[in-house]
């Protein structure tokens, strides 16, 4: 009998749209590889649904809050029921974007300066035109994915965000901007495949120049030296086994050769990388033999609860 498998997709997320685009692409390869399929929207109600439909597997799909920080995982281990991707603990670091890069300081792993700061306290110094950190400098959401809530600031025409307007968290990153390449690496099964560079036709890999056809060219292998090349694997590797990621992941750099802020920066990790037709990962694995429905397969067999009871 084939495993009947519920696909979350949806969600309630910022990132509902990206979900959605990913989960009909899953849906198919899924129902192509032979499981039986039940999508499932998630509401307050999913833990009676879940209960209800018994399913053998749940397979999220779902991107940003409540999906991707370990809540989601949470959730299935008190049901115990198998699901794919990373579980509670690797969620909810991945999705926090300070406390990935302290774990990417303690592997030595370069990364952006960074400082933390209430919301409150940075608002109050945009207001009186003064800056929390040396131009150039980007503005970042702690906890969301898709370049949600990200602002880029290169000089005082630069487009800054209003208080009213902010509805990210009361903790806020700023980190010091890297101009360069923006390089993303792919690790399936704990290796690192390949780094491919993403050149955006916009300023900046925005979550138009994302999610929008004939945006961003993707090159790969990333036009970058060998030491280079090598340096991102192994940092993609080592972050993707130091969180404790499962099956998956996505890493995301930036490289920069001219002035003061030279070198190879790691920014973040990703736990749930997209399943659209543009996204990074199922393009990587597709220049090494590896199909979109194999990944999809290997994250079914890979899934599980975490904790042992």
């Amino acid at each position: 009998m084939n495993k009947h498998i519920v696909l979350l997709v949806g969600g309630r997320s910022r990132e509902r749209e990206v979900s959605q685009m990913s989960g009909k692409s899953v849906h198919n390869a899924l129902l192509n590889l032979g499981y039986k399929v039940t999508a499932v929207d998630p509401n307050e109600n999913l833990a009676n649904e879940l209960i209800r439909l018994k399913p053998d597997i749940i397979f999220n799909c779902l991107h940003g809050t409540f999906g991707e920080d370990g809540s989601i995982p949470g959730l299935l281990e008190l049901l115990r029921i198998p699901y794919t991707h990373s579980g509670v603990t690797a969620s909810a670091i991945a999705m926090d974007k300070i406390l990935t890069k302290k774990m990417a300081l303690v592997c030595n792993i370069n990364t952006p300066k960074y400082i933390k700061i209430e919301k409150t306290a940075l608002f109050a110094l945009l207001e009186k035109g003064e800056d929390p950190m040396q131009k150039p400098y980007v503005i970042k959401s702690v906890q969301q994915g898709s370049t949600i809530g990200i602002y880029l600031i290169i000089d005082e025409n630069s487009n800054k965000p209003k208080k009213e307007e902010w509805s990210f968290g009361d903790q806020v990153l700023i980190e010091e901007y890297i101009p360069g390449q923006e390089l993303s690496v792919a690790v399936l099964n704990d290796k690192a495949l390949g780094v491919l560079e993403l050149r955006p036709r916009t300023n900046w890999y925005d979550y138009t120049a994302k999610y929008s056809d004939g945006v961003t060219e993707h090159i790969y292998p990333a036009e970058i030296s060998q030491e280079v090349y090598l340096e991102a694997m192994q940092s993609a590797e080592e972050m993707h086994k130091t969180i404790g990621c499962r099956t998956v992941s996505r890493s995301d750099f930036r490289y920069n050769n001219i002035g003061n802020a030279s070198g190879l920066f790691f920014l973040e990790i990703n736990t749930h990388p997209g399943f659209t037709n543009l996204s990074i990962v199922p393009d990587i694995a597709s220049h090494h033999g590896i199909s979109f429905e194999q990944i999809i397969e290997q994250l079914v067999k890979d899934a599980k609860c975490e904790i042992m009871l």
